[in-house]
């Protein structure tokens, strides 16, 4: 029988986690940038939701099985041309949770060989269902920390301009 290696309960807690992270930080510290070279704490979530939604299809697309080479997208771009910096943390997480709930939905009832459908991904690698949910997880995790780092940042440049050494 085949050992499947994603934790779907870890999917599922990723909102919990991000909502953890972010739930106590002032609206002013989560659209705060170090420079205009980096994304802010919003812009962050911003792109982990349209991560999400690539994903989605990208997932349905392996699912269906599909030939076509799964699609990338231009982040930075995205980020930009959807003024995400001025977005809405509330509503941003409230649409994660119901992105993440909704593909639950659809991993619970996927069967063995399905976790093992594959693609080629737009570095032209092959990849499973299973690899791309992993790799999802560990994307989440990845901005976390960058979230985490953002705030201390933020922290650091606010006892600058007070004049406190750091």
């Amino acid at each position: 029988m085949y050992k499947l290696s994603v934790d779907l309960n870890e999917y599922l807690q990723l909102y919990e986690q991000i909502n953890q992270v972010v739930s106590d930080i002032p609206k002013n510290q989560l659209q705060w940038k170090k420079n205009e070279t980096v994304w802010s704490i919003t812009e962050v979530l911003t792109h982990l939701l349209d991560h999400a939604f690539v994903v989605n299809f990208r997932l349905r697309e392996v699912l269906s099985g599909s030939s076509v080479q799964l699609p990338a997208f231009n982040q930075d771009e995205w980020i930009k041309g959807q003024y995400a910096n001025e977005g809405n943390i509330t509503e941003l997480l409230e649409t994660y949770r119901s992105v993440l709930q909704y593909n639950g939905q659809l991993l619970r009832r996927l069967k063995n060989d399905d976790w093992q459908k594959s693609a080629i991904n737009p570095k032209n690698q092959e990849v499973t269902v299973e690899e791309i949910i992993q790799s999802f997880i560990s994307h989440v995790y990845h901005h976390l920390k960058q979230i985490k780092r953002i705030a201390d940042d933020f922290n650091i440049s606010v006892q600058i301009e007070r004049g406190n050494h750091v």
